[in-house]
């Protein structure tokens, strides 16, 4: 199908920026495809392939698309992958942000199919990393090369914006690399407006722009009580179990409703914007029948509980698996206890206050615990021109009104990019609605809602460039 492009940038509607980017979506499938082949898991031994190849897939494809990108090797082992195509005296420059690195599979037999090889089903594109966060690579890429094709059209306005790349490839894993990199060549980062495709919308079709994200201040905890594993016929009831000594010690983080009841820890704090009511939320989350949500008893709305206010999470446990139980009482337990920072608090003191309710709590074990790195909440100016004209593009693609959102997640470079500059402005924003699954088995992402979002973004770039002249 032929597209008639117009000779000048102000002639650019949404309607045109969707009909561009759908023509591109046999690409992105492609793409996405290959992307995903790659497990690109930051720092697991074993996998050093495949998070180079991944590396070298997003530097091929970026100067491809008319982005001259380097690779630069991190302080944690990564690799991200950075480049600018410069504006021209008088234009800003807009940095697009996504990341490679994702999650690990999990428990492969949960997954309906293999996580690294990108299926469709119903509509839906699945693999790990199809939404967070390679879809948005590939989204990125589809904008630039719709942009090419104006600029070629005789839309040469478009081709006075400067375009950043910042392509991460350890944020999954803390993301503390580029931290480093950001902070010893602040240049490389330089841009008027920081475009953060990692988030998304709060349902499928409805624009929303992020403006709120916790910060995270997580501890590991590692007990012991015996030397070593040993009989539990000869000596259970005895010797000390380290597991039921974790057990009983994580019990205490939360009340009898499931709130956080650590001292320091405990909020009354709402959230003031959308988010889905019980019913909602429950079909998202998947929360099985006869189980409750929390706080829906004591008329806590899921957003005050997810947004606002510090949870504790334990999202890692080391003992022995069911599979290979064996007759022997624990010596040694363990537990990754996450911690989710609302805006507002300090999470360095948040961090001591867990730990402080931990050393409160001395159960009758040899305890250690270890400080993971903190990351800062996010709460975002709206005010701004730039913000403004992004969330108008959002809406009018969508043909709907924008609304803002917030979000549970951490994304620590975002207070790291407006410390370094200050006087730029952030949108948080992205195609991960709640039906994705992230971080889930079967991850997936609706191709409406890459079409739907790049063409949001090729609008806003259009835009900005007509704006600037």
């Amino acid at each position: 199908m032929s597209i008639a492009l117009p000779t000048s940038a102000d002639q650019i509607t949404p309607e045109l920026t969707k009909e561009l980017i759908e023509s591109h979506m046999p690409f992105v499938w492609e793409s996405l495809k290959e992307l995903v082949a790659f497990q690109s898991i930051h720092s697991v031994p074993g996998l050093e392939e495949h998070n180079a190849g991944a590396a070298a897939w997003v530097v091929e494809q970026f100067r491809a698309a008319g982005v001259p990108v380097e690779p630069f090797k991190t302080t944690d082992g990564s690799t991200s992958v950075i480049g600018v195509k410069e504006a021209a005296e008088g234009y800003p420059t807009i940095l697009l942000y996504s990341h490679f690195d994702v999650q690990p599979s999990g428990v492969e037999k949960e997954w309906t199919a293999d996580p690294w090889t990108l299926t469709e089903r119903d509509g839906r594109w699945y693999g790990r990393g199809a939404a967070d966060c390679k879809g948005h690579v590939v989204m990125h890429l589809a904008v630039l090369r719709a942009l090419r094709e104006l600029i070629d059209a005789g839309s040469e306005q478009l081709d006075k914006i400067g375009i950043r790349v910042v392509v991460e490839g350890s944020e999954e894993r803390g993301g503390y690399g580029l931290e480093d990199l950001l902070h010893a060549q602040p240049e490389l980062f330089r841009a008027d407006t920081f475009l953060i495709a990692d988030s998304g919308n709060d349902e499928l079709g409805l624009p929303s722009v992020c403006t709120a994200l916790r910060g995270s201040a997580p501890v590991t905890v590692t007990l012991r009580t015996i030397a070593q594993p040993m009989h539990s016929g000869q000596y259970g009831g005895a010797a000390p179990d380290a597991l039921l000594e974790l057990i009983k010690l994580l019990g205490t983080l939360h009340d009898d409703n499931g709130l956080v009841a650590v001292e320091g820890l405990t909020s009354d704090a709402v959230w003031e914007g959308v988010g889905p009511d019980t019913d909602t939320f429950r079909r998202n989350a998947g929360v099985l029948d006869g189980v409750e949500v929390l706080g829906a008893e004591q008329g806590i709305a899921a957003n005050d509980l997810t947004v606002m206010r510090p949870s504790i999470t334990v999202t890692g446990l080391d003992s022995l698996s069911v599979e290979d139980a064996i007759n022997a009482v624990p010596g040694r337990a363990a537990a990754q206890v996450s911690l989710r920072v609302p805006p507002g608090m300090d999470p360095v003191a948040a961090q001591d206050a867990l730990i402080a309710h931990l050393e409160r709590h001395q159960p009758n074990a040899k305890m250690e615990i270890e400080r993971s790195t903190v990351a800062s909440a996010f709460r975002a100016d709206t005010s701004g021109p730039a913000l403004q004209r992004f969330s108008k593009a959002i809406g009018e693609v969508y043909g709907k009104s924008t609304v803002e959102t917030g979000s549970g997640g951490s994304i620590p470079l975002t207070n790291e990019l407006l410390t370094a500059y200050p006087d730029a402005e952030l949108a948080l924003f992205g195609i991960e609605e709640p039906l994705c699954r992230i971080h889930s088995a079967d991850e997936s992402v609706d191709p409406s809602e890459i079409l739907h979002i790049g063409a949001a973004e090729l609008l806003f770039l259009a835009r900005t460039a007509t704006e600037s002249a």
